[in-house]
Order: C-alpha cells, then sequence, then structure tokens
C-alpha cells in the first residue's frame, strides 16, 4: 500500500499531512491545477493552520532548473480542498484511501502517545531501583542501564537508533519509538526493576536478561537529508 499520509519525523508530536503533489496523482489531475486551487483558496486553508511547504530542486541537467514548491496540508486542509475537486472516480477513490491512511495515522500516534506516559512511570521506577541498588558505576549508573535496556528491547544501540531515525540530541528518544518498540523497552525496564530488588548487580543483571533474547528487533536505514519545510 502506498503512503499517502506523512509525517515530517518519527516523533510522537509529529503532525500528519499529504501533500499537493499526493493530492494531483491519486485525484488524477495536474500539479498545476492543485497549486491553483491552494492558491485561490489560501485564505480558507489558513483558517484551519499555517500552510508548510517544501521547496523541491530540479533535477540537476533538467531542462527549467527553478525549485518548485510543494504544498503540505493538515487533515482538516486535505479534506477542504478536496471539497474543491470535481467528483470524479479517481478523486473518490481517493478521498476514501485518504479518510482511511488519516485515521489510522491518528490512532497510531495515540497508540504511541499511550505508551509513552505508560513508560515514562516506568523509567521513574528503574531509577529509583538503581539508586536504591547503590550499585556505583562512578555516575554512569542511568545511562548504562538505560543502554543495556535498549540493547536488549531493540536489538541496536541507543546512538545507532538516534542516527538512523535522525532523532536530535535535545529530544527524548522514547518520543520516536513505535507502540511496539516502547512495550519492549518497558517490559526490559521492568525485569531490570526486578533483578535489581534481588540484589544483582550490573553483570548478574546482563547476563539474566540476556538469556531470552531480543524483544523486538528493529530494522535501520540509512538516515536521508530532511527536507526544509517553510511555514
Amino acid at each position: 500500500m502506498i503512503n499517502i499520509v506523512l509525517t515530517q519525523s518519527r516523533s510522537v508530536d509529529a503532525e500528519p499531512f499529504t501533500t499537493g503533489d499526493i493530492i494531483a496523482e491519486f485525484a488524477g489531475i495536474t500539479h498545476h491545477a492543485v497549486n491553483q486551487l491552494i492558491n485561490q483558496y489560501q485564505t480558507d486553508l489558513e483558517e484551519f493552520g499555517v500552510l508548510a511547504f517544501e521547496m523541491l530542486k530540479s533535477i540537476r541537467g533538467s531542462v527549467g532548473g527553478r525549485p518548485r514548491k510543494i504544498w503540505h496540508l493538515n487533515e482538516e486542509q486535505t479534506t477542504l480542498l478536496i471539497t474543491y475537486l470535481d467528483n470524479t472516480l479517481p478523486v473518490r477513490k481517493f478521498k476514501k484511501i485518504l479518510v482511511r491512511q488519516f485515521t489510522d495515522m491518528k490512532q497510531e500516534l495515540a497508540r504511541r502517545r499511550i505508551k509513552l506516559e505508560a513508560g515514562k512511570e516506568t523509567s521513574k521506577d528503574l531509577n529509583e531501583a538503581i539508586r536504591a541498588s547503590e550499585i556505583d558505576m562512578h555516575g554512569h549508573e542511568f545511562s548504562t542501564f538505560n543502554s543495556l535496556v535498549y540493547k536488549q528491547a531493540l536489538g541496536v544501540s541507543i546512538g545507532k537508533l538516534r542516527q538512523a531515525r535522525g532523532i536530535p540530541k535535545a529530544d527524548a528518544i522514547t518520543h520516536y519509538l513505535s507502540a511496539d518498540e516502547a512495550d519492549a523497552v518497558r517490559r526490559v525496564k521492568d525485569q531490570v526493576i526486578t533483578l535489581l530488588g534481588l540484589k544483582m548487580d550490573y553483570q548478574q543483571v546482563k547476563s539474566a536478561i540476556q538469556r531470552q533474547g531480543i524483544i523486538y528487533q528493529v530494522q535501520l536505514t540509512l538516515p536521508t537529508k530532511p527536507k526544509e519545510v517553510l511555514q
């Protein structure tokens, strides 16, 4: 299935959107016609949020090297815009796909937010368990256990996960986990809390949780350079 509803990042706070190019392709009309509609009804569309866009550079060596504007429209803006289109068969099919994908995306983001809030409580409990254990790693107790948790839960290091998903250093990595990934991290944290309560040291905890294998192995892809979105 082709994704026609996108997000600018994998953050749980990202807003779903589609683009003018996607609308043109799936509604069976030209990019020029879509851009004309957006320009014509820009005031209406801006009642539902800022109209963002990205500038797409032309392929080197192609004729007409001027950058092209691609509009980003949120759900309300997209819904309004497609009411201005003729109700052709391609447009009707596009509307149904669009509704399903916006709904699916919102439900997934809602699930991730629920897991995020639940994970915050588990993280607090883990921090308290580490303090109570009195394990001394010269100030690196929390980061060392956290690295162990992610490696065991997802099969990758925190650093590689940040790099692959383009997660800014200032952002919490938990905001970029899927619901299943967040579940895996929480499960391993719960296990570490239990083992620390049994007075195990770090090496004993590590050996114990490694016996079960990786909870949810993630597949990483090389990061792509983020496109500049203007508002």
